[in-house]
């Protein structure tokens, strides 16, 4: 079906009177404003390029966050060994990672760690940091992750700054992550109530988790002594 033919205005008819057949009255913008329509300031030229530079600064900072946590992630990579100082400066301690993108070797020991004090010159029993830490989670509908990761981190930080060569920047790494792993203890030991004397020692056990097809095995713990440590009064 042919669409009407629009008739052009007719220069003779008088205001106001109804437009002839086929003639659609255009919209009157004489009415009040829609209170509720967009309003937008117009930018200027300085405007628009200082939204362009932020806009591109943000994309650019996205971009290199991104390429830092893949190769912090993928610590394999020959790029990623290029380039882990930078890397490791870039992430650390604002975006610490715990996880890989390649499927992680699960452990094969359960680790835990064992500290006893020196109270008038003699050293008590020993107590299970990790036990207690997994006492106190167990069965909480929403435990911490951070919280419960605080013990094996330490363990983990010092163990890994003390297989590396000595050097003057790796003794500053063991200094500090030594540091970290006392305080840790120490508050482990305050909060079990246990008397913090004059020193620490710790050492960690490990014991071999059963294979799947010999879950009835049993393996004797294994006790390596990381040492003993003053502890200031």
């Amino acid at each position: 079906m042919a669409e009407p033919a629009i008739s052009p205005p007719d220069p003779l008819a008088p205001p106001g009177s109804p437009p002839p057949f086929g003639r659609v009255a255009p919209a009157s913008r004489t009415g009040p404003a829609d209170p509720l329509a967009p309003r937008g300031i117009p930018l200027t030229g300085v405007r628009r390029r200082l939204s362009r530079a932020a806009v591109s600064l943000v994309a650019l900072l996205a971009a290199v966050h991104a390429a830092m946590l893949l190769l912090h992630v993928a610590s394999d990579f020959p790029l990623a060994k290029r380039y882990a100082e930078q890397v490791d400066w870039w992430m650390r301690p604002m975006f610490p990672q715990d996880w890989s993108i390649f499927a992680p070797d699960p452990s094969r020991y359960n680790l835990h760690l064992e500290a006893r004090t020196r109270v008038g010159g003699t050293f008590g029993p020993w107590r299970d940091l990790s036990a207690y830490d997994h006492s106190r989670y167990r069965g909480d509908l929403l435990p911490s992750i951070e919280e419960q990761l605080v013990l094996r981190r330490a363990v983990s930080y010092y163990q890994a700054s003390d297989a590396r060569p000595d050097s003057g920047g790796a003794d500053a790494t063991r200094d500090t992550h030594t540091r970290y792993l006392l305080n840790v203890v120490r508050i482990r030991l305050h909060d079990m109530g246990a008397p913090l004397g004059d020193a620490v020692e710790l050492r960690t056990r490990s014991t071999r988790i059963p294979a799947p097809e010999q879950p009835g095995a049993v393996h004797p713990p294994r006790y390596r002594t990381l040492g003993i440590w003053e502890l200031p009064s």
